[in-house]
């Protein structure tokens, strides 16, 4: 580890998202503690980019203040993140979010640097195999290091994923998502993950001056088929000719369209189960439910088939 002093250092976007932010409050506690300090203060880098300290290194710049620098040597970019995410783990003001989040980026980071010729499962992939896949044993030690089963770490990483798709199409509404301002469930965050840039933009505006701090996505979707994208110009309506309420126009698309962007998400985590689950060891009980409702689902979408086909033909 190499020590400079005060030197400007890049801001890479991807090394930002992963630091948890200061409230105002923390942010003007710390500043004062600089001013008042008359030290140097700690920063680190990986090459020429910042690593950690993003608001102790702005307020130096800002205020003239001498700062070090302790430079650390990756091998790569995702061992970068992999410290990060460590790092960042360890505060104690994170949000349920981005606890989540960190720990899954954490996952999907380190087992793609891979130190043998380990591969994925396949479909056919036996439990004793699959305990030797490189993610198996990446999810394990995270659960052993943060007190969680594997098969969380395994959905904090799908998570994570998924944030990052966001994150890509709006970077604001991602981090209101990281920062709990806006609760989104799991299963809503991959429904979010697939609509249009467009619609995250549009829904992200709709949130903030609606000052909505929860959304369940099929309504989201539901709205989209009605709402404009340009906000209708103000106009003065005479007291008498107010209606007593207005209803959108009803849309015949929108509830199978809703359905049709949901049942992905189905298929994943069936897929996720079929691939990951040893069923010898699955009690009897259990996979009898499971069973019967597969059976059920699939009466139902049998019948909704055989529907939409009878109407086609009519």
């Amino acid at each position: 580890m190499k020590v400079g002093y005060s030197p400007v250092l890049k801001i890479d976007p991807e090394f930002k998202s992963l630091m948890h932010p200061l409230s105002e409050k923390e942010f003007l506690s710390l500043r004062e503690n600089i001013l008042d300090g008359g030290t140097t203060y700690s920063i680190a880098a990986w090459n020429e980019y910042l690593i950690d300290g993003y608001e102790r290194y702005m307020i130096c710049r800002q205020e003239n203040i001498p700062y070090h620098v302790h430079r650390i040597g990756f091998s790569c970019r995702e061992h970068a993140i992999t410290w990060i995410c460590r790092e960042q783990l360890k505060k104690g003001n994170l949000t349920n979010e981005r606890y989540r989040y960190l720990i899954g980026k954490r996952y999907e980071t380190e087992r793609i640097v891979r130190n043998d010729s380990g591969t994925e499962p396949s479909q056919q992939t036996s439990h004793s195999k699959l305990q030797n896949t490189n993610s198996y044993r990446t999810a394990l030690k995270l659960g052993e290091e943060y007190s969680l089963s594997h098969n969380t770490v395994y959905k904090y990483g799908v998570y994570s994923r998924m944030v990052d798709i966001i994150m890509e199409k709006d970077a604001d509404l991602a981090q209101k998502i990281l920062s709990g301002k806006l609760r989104v469930s799991h299963d809503n965050i991959i429904e979010l993950s697939r609509l249009p840039q467009e619609n995250i933009k549009r829904l992200n505006k709709t949130l903030s001056k609606e000052g909505i701090d929860h959304i369940v996505i099929s309504d989201i979707l539901r709205g989209f088929q009605w709402k404009r994208v340009v906000e209708p110009r103000t106009k003065t309506i005479p007291q008498e000719e107010i209606p007593i309420k207005q209803m959108p126009q009803f849309d015949p698309n929108a509830a199978p369209s809703s359905l049709a962007y949901t049942m992905p998400s189905w298929e994943g985590t069936i897929k996720r189960i079929r691939n990951e689950t040893d069923f010898q060891i699955v009690s009897e009980d259990v996979k009898n439910k499971l069973a019967f409702q597969i059976r059920q689902l699939q009466n139902t979408l049998d019948t909704l088939s055989k529907k939409m086909e009878d109407n086609s033909n009519e």
